[in-house]
């Protein structure tokens, strides 16, 4: 057999022993290569093994993976305009409500004991008859106090044709009167008492009085019930009433029931003051029959202009110049004209 070798040069292959072929056909060397196929088997297995075991220990111990956020950038969209702002309306200011002072208004019953002492009876004994005197010439009215030195406001028909006048005061106490003032065109008339410190009767401002108004009138009902109180409201206003051949204008309208012996006497408000001097009352109209709940009264402002000039004239007058007390007080001016009532 040959061999080529590097030349090109085909050469014997040299013959083996025969020993050589003996062991070849023998086996001698077959442990050599069990050895180093077992030994690559375990090497190779120990890999395998080792990967896997490694691969199962890091499986079971590795912490979960954590989600990551995604950071893409945001898809730009239509640009919003921003929305304007609208400018707050000023507030105004609030004035703040004063604060309302209510009066308490006193009660019926301290009222009246405030008004009493300063209303009286008056009694006239006529000389002669006339179309308001009773057959014993006797008239009863009443009358009220409106200056402590002792003059009194009443009706010129209380005292018409009076021959000896008396008062009696709410305390039963009786005491002698004279004339000073007399006015039948205003049906207005004031006596003097010899007396000082009496209790004068406040005056209201008749100007303020309204419709449906409560009032009250005291007076000496009948002449036989002193300190009668009677209560109602003002149902009327600036009406004229014809007084025998006098015609009284301005007149207060109330249905407080208002008898005879109450006039003069006074028409009062809730606070106890003098708007009105009862006067007259209707209780029969020949065309129109019974009539109930119809009263008048001189307003106080009116009765006012008299008593004051009157007061002021007698005090400033000697006893000589006060003879003849009608011929002293010439009449002032008349009551204020009759409007209709709203």
């Amino acid at each position: 057999m040959f061999i080529t070798d590097g030349a090109g040069l085909a050469r014997p292959i040299p013959p083996f022993t025969r020993k050589q072929i003996v062991r070849a056909k023998q086996g001698k060397y077959p442990g050599c290569l069990v050895i180093l196929l077992l030994t690559t088997a375990f090497v190779i297995g120990g890999m395998v093994g080792g990967l896997l075991g490694g691969g199962v220990i890091w499986w079971a111990v590795a912490p979960a993976p954590i989600a990551r956020q995604s950071t893409a950038a945001p898809m730009a969209g239509p640009t919003v305009a921003p929305t304007p702002t609208a400018t707050p309306t000023p507030t105004p200011a609030v004035t703040p409500t004063p604060t309302r002072v209510v009066i308490p208004t006193p009660s019926t019953e301290d009222i009246i004991t405030e008004i009493l002492p300063s209303v009286v009876t008056i009694i006239n004994e006529q000389t002669e008859a006339t179309a308001y005197t009773p057959k014993d010439k006797r008239v009863v009215g009443t009358g009220i106090i409106i200056d402590s030195r002792g003059f009194i406001l009443t009706n010129a028909h209380v005292v018409e044709n009076a021959a000896t006048l008396n008062v009696m005061f709410s305390d039963g106490q009786n005491m002698p009167a004279r004339l000073v003032a007399y006015e039948p065109g205003q049906d207005l008339a004031m006596l003097k008492v010899e007396a000082e410190n009496l209790t004068v009767a406040a005056w209201g401002n008749s100007n303020s009085v309204r419709l449906g108004q409560p009032v009250m009138a005291v007076g000496s009902a009948l002449g036989d019930f002193p300190n009668s109180v009677t209560m109602g409201i003002v149902s009327g206003l600036n009406r004229a009433l014809a007084l025998g051949e006098v015609v009284v204008y301005g007149l207060i309208q109330t249905d407080a029931a208002i008898n005879q012996g109450n006039s003069g006497g006074p028409l009062i408000n809730l606070r106890g003051e003098v708007v009105g001097i009862n006067t007259f009352i209707i209780r029969e109209d020949h065309n129109q029959g019974v009539a109930q709940g119809i009263g008048f009264a001189i307003p106080a402002s009116s009765a006012q202009v008299f008593t004051d000039s009157w007061i002021n004239l007698h005090v400033n007058t000697t006893p000589e110049e006060n003879n003849g007390a009608e011929a002293a007080y010439p009449n002032t001016e008349p009551l204020p004209a009759s409007q209709s009532s709203p």
